[in-house]
């Protein structure tokens, strides 16, 4: 017997189908890592939940580290995003145990940025510093933190920030004009993040410049990159996929990743979990499909469960036109509402990475299987 490959739930040890976005953030990486210059952009990837952005960023962590960066990586939406970030590479420059401690430079920029528990008067500064200030602290945290990782060694850093939709306006603002202001240095730094499908909404009510954001989007496996998720992790184990079988299952997942590990996991459990030479046939995808639809049910039924009143309207509206693609006339129309009053409802489902933006004016649900379980509540 042995453990199965797939991580339905966890971040996957590898990411099939996004050779070209990492092919992408390793150029950007190579700028402060190989050439010791800035890399002037932030870069997001976007996409609904489940389709892998988490473990796209932890496998760019790795690829930093490879190269010499120092990697400074948080999740947004536990404080101020200055402050968190911030607060991190404090927490880095400390494990680097500097002889003679980080600096007084760091205990000043932290307060400025209000990273909790710096200095004893911390309790009585404001929650958000005022912007000027607060972007030139963020900016020379930048400039200092790659000036003493290069000093232990490393090459520069990558800023690496998750969840980005979820990020606090001034912080945005911050880290944004901090980032338009480090245009002509020379520090090597390079911030990358990932959010939901909607974060370019969210960074454009923001920041005025968003244009120093470049937004790229995730999408669903193709069939091949499907088939590679698959097979690559059992072939590793000596293990092997019936052609036909294997194509059922691609055709089951819809492309949608986390569908993806679902489908392998409960295939390796419904094979026994095979030894080197064994099979993941036929004899095991009946079981293997009760056990994926029971997953994605729990998925739908956890969505469903937090949404009410309008919110719940919407979602049967589009699950009755199809529940991909649907635009938002179409909706209203449904309703009997005009398209402006599903501004509050819409807003919330996006946040809660219910459904996307499909395009302009058109919205999508995130997972494939949703529209099917909505209606059948009617």
């Amino acid at each position: 017997m042995q453990l199965s490959p797939y991580t339905p739930g966890r971040v996957a040890r590898e990411i099939p189908g996004r050779e070209a976005q990492l092919q992408e953030i390793g150029g950007m990486l190579a700028l402060p890592a190989l050439h010791g210059l800035f890399s002037g952009r932030i870069r997001v990837d976007i996409g609904p939940r489940g389709v892998g952005k988490t473990s796209l960023l932890r496998k760019v962590r790795q690829d930093a580290l490879t190269i010499g960066l120092s990697p400074i990586y948080v999740t947004a939406g536990n404080g101020p995003l200055s402050a968190v970030i911030a607060d991190e590479a404090r927490s880095q420059i400390q494990r680097w145990g500097i002889p003679g401690g980080p600096g007084d430079w760091l205990d000043r920029l932290s307060f400025t940025l209000g990273v909790p528990g710096v200095a004893s008067v911390t309790a009585q500064a404001s929650p958000h510093s005022p912007l000027p200030q607060a972007t030139r602290a963020f900016r020379e945290l930048i400039e200092r933190t790659a000036s003493t990782a290069r000093e232990q060694g490393h090459k520069g850093v990558a800023v690496l920030v998750d969840e980005l939709q979820d990020a606090d306006d001034e912080g945005l603002k911050t880290v944004a004009y901090a980032w338009q202001e480090l245009q002509d240095s020379k520090t090597p730094a390079v911030f990358l993040a990932a959010g939901l499908s909607h974060t370019p909404d969210v960074v454009t009510e923001a920041v005025t410049s968003a244009e120093r954001f470049a937004f790229r989007p995730m999408r669903d496996l193709q069939d091949h990159e499907v088939r590679e998720a698959l097979t690559d992790p059992a072939s590793a184990l000596g293990v092997r996929w019936e052609t036909r079988v294997l194509q059922d299952v691609v055709a089951a997942t819809c492309g949608y990743p986390y569908a993806v590990q679902l489908w392998g996991d409960a295939m390796w459990s419904a094979a026994g979990s095979p030894d080197s030479g064994g099979v993941l046939g036929a004899g095991a995808f009946d079981a293997a499909r009760a056990s994926v639809d029971q997953d994605m049910n729990s998925l739908h039924r956890a969505r469903w469960s937090k949404t009410k009143g309008r919110e719940r309207e919407l979602l049967t509206a589009m699950a009755q036109l199809g529940g991909i693609d649907v635009a938002r006339s179409e909706i209203a129309r449904a309703l009997h509402v005009a398209t402006s009053a599903l501004g509050p409802a819409r807003q919330s489902l996006l946040d809660k990475g219910i459904i996307q933006i499909a395009g302009h004016g058109l919205l999508s649900f995130t997972a494939p299987g949703f529209a099917e379980y909505v209606l059948a509540l009617e």
